[in-house]
């Protein structure tokens, strides 16, 4: 019997990352999942699930589904980098969207947003008189890219050290004045 999708994906991200021997990290493999706990400082787990037809991953209360082994390992290694970021939207501290953002030659990109808020309610999504809205940021360093970021966008902006500028590893807080997640399209 071939095992299923999910259980391919799963095989594929542990290949993957043993590939480009990114250093430090736990794998925990369950019957229907894989949980990747790096053991760097200012780090978070990346877990994937079998669901038989597809996969899940999940970092930090973020998700998404795939069909494609290879689109699950590389996310998966990604998310290990400093060009990719969870962020968590909040509105007067309660947690209302969360996206994937990666870091390409014309800034921070987000992509695959869970809403937790019904995006087509526009009025969920406005601010009361004195409610605030917060950006909070969890990026790790844990791989480098599969190959020079430079050459997969070029012309991206870096630091001195390599890295997307402002860059803080571990968790970040930006405020803002309004709410982004709605129109940020689903993954």
């Amino acid at each position: 019997m071939n095992p299923s999708i999910g259980a391919q994906c799963i095989d594929r991200t542990i290949a993957v990352l043993e590939h480009f021997k990114v250093p430090g990290l736990e794998f925990e493999r369950r019957s229907t999942s894989l949980i990747i706990k790096p053991k760097a400082e200012s780090s978070f787990l990346i877990s994937i699930y079998d669901e038989g037809h597809e996969a899940m991953i999940t970092a930090e209360r973020w998700h998404t589904h795939y069909e494609d082994p290879d689109q699950i390992a590389f996310c998966a290694l990604w998310l290990l980098t400093p060009f990719y970021r969870v962020v968590h939207e909040l509105k007067g501290g309660n947690l209302v969207a969360t996206w994937l953002e990666s870091y390409e030659s014309e800034g921070w990109v987000a992509f695959e947003a869970v809403h937790f808020l019904n995006p087509e309610h526009a009025k969920d999504w406005e601010l009361a008189p004195n409610e605030s809205c917060v950006w909070r940021h969890y990026q790790q360093h844990v791989a480098e890219p599969p190959e020079p970021i430079q050459d997969i966008h070029p012309g991206i902006i870096l630091d001195q050290k390599g890295l997307p500028p402002e860059t803080k590893i571990g968790v970040s807080i930006q405020e803002g004045q309004r709410l982004r997640g709605r129109e940020i399209e689903p993954g």
